[in-house]
Formats: C-alpha cells, structure tokens, sequence
C-alpha cells in the first residue's frame, strides 16, 4: 500500500490510480515579521529569495498535479500511523494502567484553533481561512476498524505487521466557545483536561503544534493517535492554526503563521496555570517548530526576573521537542536557545541529513535548518555553547533503518513512519529521562546521540525496568 499524506502520520489513502509518492514538502520558510517577537534576531540570511520566488512559484505551480497530495479530489481516508517499536515487545503490556472507562477505541485530543468554522453545508469542520478568535474545544477520534474493541485495537499493534496502517477518523467535535479570561468556554477546556489527567499515571499535558499543509481533522487523527500510544495517560492538545493543502501554499502560510505566536504562548500558559497537570512537554513538527521557539521566547519575556527554577514552577515544561524543524540554525543559536534554557527542563532536537523537505527549506532562505544543520554556519564559540549545554540534546536519526516517510517528500516524516524513532519520541514525551536511559549511544567527544542496531531491545530492557507495573503477566 501506497501512501501519501502532507502530514506524516495522518495519512490519506486513495483509489490505487491517484496514489502518488512524491508529495510536497510539509514545512516552510522561516516566518518573516515586521514585528518580531521576543528572542528573534533576524538577519539577511532570513530573507527569501525575491529573486528567484517567481521561478520557485512556477516550479510548484508545474509540479501541483504531483504535489497535490491530499489536497481536493476524493474524500480521503485517514489513517493511524504505524505502532512504536516497544508496543512489539513481547515483555511488555503497554495498556495495562489504562482504567476501564478508556479501553475502547476513540480517543479525545484537545484542540485550540485560529481557523474559522467551515460553512453550512460544507465538509470537515474547520476551514482553511483565519478566524478573529480563538476557539477551544475536543475531538472525538476512532481508531481502527468500526467494528473493533480495545483489545483488537491493541493485539493488531503486538501481532501485526510493523508498517501496518489502521483506518482512523474523526467522529465528534464538541466546540466549547472563545477562549478568554473567566469565560466559559476556557472553564470546559481546562475541565476536560482535569478529566483525563484524573486517571494519568504520570499527568502530563502534551501541546503539538504542527506544520503546514494540514488539515483540522487530520491534526486530530494524528494527535489521538498519539494519545493512544501514549497509553492514554496523557492529556493531548492540539494548536490548529489554518493553512491549506495545495502545493503553493508553500510559499506563504507560514510566513502567516506568525501572528498566532502570541495564541500559542496563551495555550500553553492557560494549561500551565489553571490545568493539574504535573508537567507539560511541547512538540513542534516542521514550520510548526519556529512558532514552537517564539511561542517559548515570548513566555520567557513575560517574566524576565525569574530564573529557571522559578520558570519551571510557574510553566512545569519538562521537554521541548522539535523533529524535523523549520527552524533557521543562526536564529536558534542565538536567540531561541537562552529562552529555551530557562523556560524548559530540556530541549530535543531530531535532525536528519535525508530530509529532503529541510533541504529545499534551506534552499529556499539560504540558511539551514535546526532539522538538517550544517554547523559551519556557527561561530566556534555558538559551538561551544552548543556542545556545552546539558539542557540541549541533539538525535541524529540519518542511520536509522526502516521508513522516513509516509508518502511525502524523503525523510521529512520520520517521526512517526518509523517504529524505532517514534518509540523515542513517545517516551520523551512520558519520561524525563535522559536519552542514554532511552537505549541511545553516544559516542566519545560532543556528538549527537544515535540509535544502536540493538535499539529494539534496549529500549524494552529499560522500560521494564523502570515502570514494572507496565510489564507482561505470563
């Protein structure tokens, strides 16, 4: 089976003569702002290629038959992406904490979204167009077959192939109302994530921010996904920022995307402050990672005299996490790093030499990106700061066996096409535990760290030991 999806691990499946494996990069440019927020420091470097977006343009104008995607046609069919390398391991039983309430198939992610409502009539729930509020609410997601239970859900991760992809859609959105300060509609969402949390195990809150070329639905497909691999022992929550799904919009969405900065920050302050969760970790895939940096570097501002313990109280963020980010190198060094250090407990970075979606990115403004760097852009000293931080952990996942993608372009969606890559993800997103604890290698000097051939194993090894209540009744 063949597919194809602008968003790795929500793919679309289509009638076998419009699948199509080239499929357009899921990430842009770094967003541009004539007001910038806190922690940037932009340069030329940043700058598009005015030159050369005329003939940049064309080119995608040409290519869109081929990059098209998900975008019009059929009504696509989405999917769940495949199981985490550790739900395979025969020691392990990665359901057992889940209450009896939970053990059925559909899912609830949060959603907070600066998309207007789609109109009367018309399919999905949310547009492509930016609305003038922004909205709170939670999604219903059904994982598998219709007909399935819990157990059949689970059983066909442990049994079935390791590139299985499972039927999934959304099949219920409750919108709860604007948010705002003492209105209802923030009372019901913080309600509901005290609702889930209530039952958590380790209580964290998990806030995504994706990239472009996304749909509303297929946020929420991908994201209840990863609730439940999750062990549904999260509260996940979803920023929806609106972009479209044609090939062009490259050119231009995330550069938009720049004004819903301040509503991320929002999110994460509101589920910060009124929320029990014990700690929250934040995601940023693609162009969602720049708005992910600024989102941190504008809470930092919001209090410049306190420190990182007093930030850690206030915020509780345990990991920033960024795969196959969109992120200018020079502007990350310089000036989302210091935020990041005071803000969170730790900073991940993915990087991949085979993204191919980063490299045109790096094309395009000149500049690499945090996801596929080239570090002779830095300074020695940048370098030094770098290798020196031990907040700062970079993943080199270039040698890791198996898929990088879900259709789309080469290597840009590993995160979740890959068993053993997302395996690590998901724990970074449940245990603040360092990687080498993970199963990762390090080798001598400041690298970055890798994934052993004996990943699979490791990986069990540690989480048997650490969480015994997870472990397989014989």
């Amino acid at each position: 089976m063949t597919r194809g999806s602008p968003l790795p691990g929500a793919s679309c499946e289509w009638p076998r003569q419009r699948r199509l494996d080239l499929l357009t990069p899921a990430t842009d440019r770094k967003p541009l702002s004539s007001k910038p927020v806190a922690g940037q420091n932009w340069t030329a470097r940043n700058a598009p290629l005015k030159g050369s977006h005329r003939y940049i343009a064309l080119a995608l104008l040409l290519l869109a038959p081929v990059l098209q995607g998900c975008g019009g046609g059929a009504e696509p069919r989405w999917t769940l992406f495949p199981a985490p390398v550790i739900w395979k391991d025969p020691r392990l039983h990665l359901t057992r904490r889940v209450p009896p309430d939970k053990r059925d198939t559909d899912v609830r992610v949060l959603y907070a979204t600066t998309r207007a409502p789609v109109r009367e009539g018309e399919p999905g729930h949310y547009s492509r167009s930016s609305g003038d509020v922004v909205r709170l609410g939670l999604a219903e997601v059904q994982l598998g077959e219709p007909e399935w239970g819990f157990d059949d859900l689970v059983e066909s991760h442990r049994l079935g192939p390791s590139d299985s992809l499972l039927p999934a859609r959304v099949i219920n959105v409750t919108e709860f109302g604007s948010r705002g300060p003492g209105t209802a509609a923030e009372d019901a969402f913080v309600q509901a994530i005290d609702r889930l949390l209530a039952s958590s195990a380790t209580g964290e809150a998990v806030i995504y921010v994706p990239g472009y070329r996304a749909t509303f639905e297929q946020v929420m497909v991908l994201m209840g996904g990863w609730n439940h691999y999750l062990g549904r022992s999260s509260a996940v929550v979803a920023f929806s920022w609106p972009t479209g799904t044609n090939a062009w919009d490259y050119l231009r969405d995330c550069s938009r995307a720049q004004a819903f900065v301040p509503d991320i920050a929002d999110l994460v302050e509101l589920v910060a402050t009124r929320t029990r969760a014990r700690r929250l970790n934040r995601i940023g895939f693609s162009c969602g990672g720049p708005l992910l940096a600024e989102s941190l570097a504008l809470l930092r501002a919001r209090y410049p005299a306190e420190d990182h313990e007093a930030l850690q109280r206030r915020y509780r963020i345990a990991n920033t996490i960024f795969v196959a980010a969109d992120v200018d190198l020079q502007t990350f060094a310089r000036s989302h790093l210091p935020a990041l250090r005071d803000v969170s407990r730790r900073t991940e970075v993915y990087v991949s030499e085979n993204d191919g979606a980063l490299w045109f990115a790096a094309l395009l403004s000149r500049a690499s990106r945090i996801g596929r760097p080239r570090f002779d852009e830095l300074t020695i000293e940048e370098l030094e700061t770098l290798a020196s931080d031990e907040r700062l952990v970079g993943i080199d996942v270039t040698g890791v066996p198996g898929p990088h993608e879900l259709g789309g372009i080469r290597g840009h969606g590993y995160w979740v096409a890959n068993p053993w890559i997302s395996t690590d993800v998901l724990l970074s997103m449940i245990y603040p535990f360092d990687p080498r604890w993970r199963g990762l290698e390090h080798g001598p000097g400041r690298g970055l760290w890798t994934f052993p051939d004996d990943y699979p194993e490791r990986v069990g090894a540690a989480v048997y030991q650490a969480a015994p209540e997870l472990r397989r009744v014989q």
